[in-house]
């Protein structure tokens, strides 16, 4: 009976000192998996952040996108894709004053980047500060050479360009530039964006627009009625309603 008692009382203390040793082992394997993670965050790049964040912005999920170019950001602060993407999502979410200020950090280590003038320069616009828009497409077109004579950097077999991805094209530039000097009442020089736009066969449906409203300014109804009816049957349905006001015979 001696033996048998104090065989269970090992027994006893086996069982409660089993349990304390689970305990301290899977409390060992947690920690290790935590600081694993830990670890294996710290080794994702700026990069795998910044290709992670469009998955998401592609299913519109621009806030969720924002978190992870943050960390993007975080690990490199001069990530131009990756603040570029996100002044994009801001200003998709309606944060023009983020966005502006994502374009302005890039713009301070690349002060020749075409693309960050021209986007700052639209959310500028989206907050009415036509004037600062002004002078943030006259500086993406000076980062091209100049009005007169300047270069759209495309892949082509002439000339070799490795810079081109952050380049835009004139008529993108004068088009937005056209719309801002249209609400400052610069009326000939957005009509002189408007043209060129439509010598370059862009956005006709809007280029014919701005330039009929721009004629209709002046008093030049037949001229407008031209624009504004070859701007409604290229697709622009604003046309109709000044056509209905403007130009019934």
């Amino acid at each position: 009976m001696f033996y048998l008692q104090l065989t269970n009382k090992k027994q006893q203390k086996s069982n409660t000192y089993l349990p304390s040793f689970f305990q301290a082992t899977m409390k060992t394997i947690t920690n290790i998996l935590i600081i694993f993670t830990l670890i294996s965050c710290e080794f994702k790049s700026s990069g795998y952040y910044n290709e992670e964040a469009q998955k998401l912005e592609k299913v519109g999920k621009y806030e969720e996108a924002i978190a992870l170019l943050d960390k993007a950001i975080e690990k490199d602060p001069n990530n131009i894709y990756a603040l570029i993407n996100r002044g994009v999502d801001k200003s998709m979410l309606g944060d023009f004053q983020g966005a502006i200020e994502d374009y302005s950090i890039i713009i301070a280590f690349d002060p020749d980047n075409t693309l960050a003038y021209l986007n700052r320069g639209k959310n500028k616009k989206r907050l009415e500060d036509f004037q600062g828009a002004i002078e943030d497409f006259e500086k993406a077109i000076k980062t091209k050479g100049g009005e007169l004579i300047y270069l759209d950097k495309v892949e082509n077999s002439f000339i070799e360009m490795t810079d081109f991805e952050f380049d835009v094209a004139m008529e993108v530039i004068r088009f937005e530039r056209g719309i801002a000097r249209y609400y400052i009442d610069s009326l000939r020089t957005a009509f002189d964006d408007f043209n060129f736009c439509i010598h370059k066969n862009f956005e006709l449906p809007e280029s014919y627009y701005w330039r009929g409203m721009i004629y209709l300014a002046y008093g030049m109804h037949i001229e407008a009625c031209i624009d504004l009816k070859k701007s409604q049957e290229f697709g622009d349905s604003d046309a109709h309603e000044i056509i209905e006001k403007y130009c019934k015979e």
